[in-house]
This record gives C-alpha cells, structure tokens and sequence, in this order.
C-alpha cells in the first residue's frame, strides 16, 4: 500500500514538473510591464452594448444539441455575419489542390500589392464570407487585393494543419495575383505569373496567432518579408498564462463564454490537456509565438482591447519583441470587445479602427518609398 501511494505521489510530481518545466516555457511575467497609454480612452459608443447583449444570447435549445451541431451552428451564425451588410468589393473563389480561400478586391486596388488575411474562429470556426467586411475594408484601405485564406480547421485536422496552408499561400501569393485566375495553384501556370511588389500580411484572434508564427517562419526561411503586418485581438501565447485571461473575463462579451470553464481549470492541467490534444508542447513557437525569437519582424501594428482577456497577450508581444528590436505599435482601446472591427459599420470605433491601420499603412509605405 505504502508503495502504491509513493508510486501515485511520484507520478503527481513528475507530470507538475513536466507541465511546469517543459510545457509551460518561459515565465514570461517580465513583459507584463504597462507598454504606453491607453491610444483610445473615450467610453464605448452606444451599440456596442446592443451588439455584445446579442452576442451573449443563446438561442432556444442549442444546449441540447451535440457538440458537433452545435459547432455546425455556431459555424453557420459566424459565416452569416460576414454578408449582413454588402460590399462593392469583388469577390472570386480561389481552389487548387494546395490554395483555398477567395480573392477580395475594392474597386481602384493593385493587384501587385498583396495581403494575405488569415481569418480568426478559434481554429474551429470562421471562413473567408465570414469576414469579409473586414477583408473588404482592408483591400479599399489598403489598395491591395486580399486573399482570404480558407485553411482547414479543427477538429477535423491537425493544430499544424493551418499553419501548412498559410505558408504554402505565402509562398503562392508571391507570383500569384487574382489575374493568374482562380483555379491556380502555387504549381500551376509558372510562365504566368506576376510578381507582388508589395506583401502584407494580417489576421484576426486565431489567424492573428498564425499571422505571427508566420512572420518568424518567413524571416527563418528567406522568403521575401511583409511590407507590413497587421494583428487584431491576437492569441499570442497558448499556454494561456496571460493574467487578463482571467482578470478580463467579466468585461469580455465575446470570449466569456469560451475561456470561463477554462479559466476554472488548474494550470497543470491545462498544459497537459493541450499537449494530449494537439500533440505539441503549448510553448511551441509554432503554436505560441512569444515563446520565439522575435528579432528581424517587419514593421507591426497591433490592435487589441483593454476589456478583453487577450489583453496581455498583445502586451506581453509588444514588449518581447520591441527589445528583440522589432518595430511593433500597440494601440489599446479602451472597452471595446474582442475584434471589434468586425462589426464596421455600426460601430464608430471599428471605423477608427480601420482609420488608423490605413494611417500605418501610408506611413510604412512612406519610409519604404524613402529606402
């Protein structure tokens, strides 16, 4: 008996140490330090509440549903969202063996200038329609077509799965422009293709995630860098060790629902929970960028929200990768829910929003012009 409880105690011990010392990473509490003030401090405009209150409704009966209807509906909501209000931006579908997503592209914008958007749902929801008033906005302020990818989600696929297919439309949108035609793969049609001139890269929550493990990935393998990087609301350490995880889930309207039943669970657990899924260790740079090297990035806006609890995630990146020597803005607005751009027009802040990623678009463009 006594040897079977030091067996059980042994056991305990070892799998703390390994989450603690292995899964976990680096303590990465030094970056907690405040970055600037607040670049938004003015209270909410009103709809914002209407629209949070809507967030936060769950429909009749859907707690009874599967997870996996329930997954199915929350998918079908999500993509609705993104053509409630129309846009006079062209859309065409992109489908190759390697390339999924669609070519999204303003009336006036050059199609040398080139970002790739990677869209945010957790991994496990969202598309190219459900984002496409922010696809749109971006392609009119910017001037440059946007291909939203479609990268495969979970739990269908592999963690790693998406990070696969945004590297392989980078590496596609480099010679390919929506003139290449919508049925061309990174293989296909090598005598027609046209070179970008200008690259950008953005991404929202999830794809924010994957928007910065890419920029360590192009800088690691040569590949032609970003003009500029645009990150809203990003997850940037899956670890989930960010204070406003917790301290922030009153005040998030959008995330609450999601990170509450994980804020109860103990760290150790955790940590084991997400490498027994996923199979990679949460402090995996490919997962958690922070947890890389952040030296060599191109010039990065970062737009995130005093009131939701990734909060200290974009802070924690801000101030790991500015002393790595990274060029890196971080503007914080005050009450505003997570990726709150997505809801353009109503919301006056999510117009300002866009005012001024178009504002660090024109100033990037300035100094490269100047170089």
């Amino acid at each position: 008996m006594t040897a079977l409880l030091l067996f059980i105690l042994f056991s305990i011990v070892s799998l703390w140490l390994f989450a603690r010392l292995v899964l976990a990473g680096q303590d990465l509490s030094i970056y907690d330090r405040q970055v600037e003030p607040l670049f938004a401090d003015q209270p909410a405009s009103p709809p914002l509440l209407i629209i949070e209150r809507a967030l936060t409704k769950t429909e009749p009966g859907f707690n009874k549903l599967s997870k996996q209807l329930q997954l199915e509906v929350m998918r079908k909501k999500m993509d609705d969202s993104g053509i409630r209000v129309s846009t006079n931006a062209t859309i065409t579908t992109v489908k190759s063996d390697k390339i999924a997503g669609e070519w999204v592209i303003a009336p006036g914008a050059d199609s040398s200038k080139r970002m790739l958007y990677i869209h945010g749902g957790a991994f496990i929801m969202g598309s190219p329609q459900s984002h496409r008033i922010v696809t749109s906005k971006l392609s009119e302020i910017s001037g440059a077509a946007v291909f939203a990818l479609d990268y495969r989600l979970r739990p269908e696929h592999k963690r790693l799965d998406s990070l696969e297919d945004c590297q392989n439309a980078y590496r596609w949108l480099i010679d390919n422009g929506p003139e290449n035609g919508p049925e061309n793969g990174p293989e296909d049609s090598p005598e027609e293709t046209t070179k970008a001139e200008r690259l950008y890269i953005a991404g929202d929550s999830a794809g924010a995630n994957l928007c910065l493990v890419m920029l360590a990935w192009i800088r690691d393998n040569s590949l032609p860098t970003p003009t500029a990087a645009i990150v809203l609301s990003p997850v940037t350490d899956s670890t989930l060790s960010s204070p406003s995880i917790r301290n922030n889930l009153d005040t998030d309207a959008m995330l609450k629902g999601l990170l509450q039943p994980i804020a109860k669970i103990p760290k150790t657990l955790l940590l084991l929970g997400s490498w027994l899924d996923t199979k990679i260790k949460p402090c995996d740079p490919r997962i958690s960028p922070i947890h890389g090297d952040l030296a060599g990035l191109p010039p990065l806006l970062i737009q995130a929200s005093d009131s939701e609890c990734l909060e200290d995630d974009a802070r924690r990146y801000t101030n790991k990768a500015r002393a790595a020597g990274s060029p890196v803005t971080l503007q914080l607005w005050h009450g505003m829910m997570h990726v709150w751009h997505f809801f353009e027009p109503e919301l006056d802040e999510a117009k300002a929003a866009f005012k001024q990623i178009e504002l660090f678009l024109a100033e990037v463009d300035k100094g490269r012009m100047k170089d």
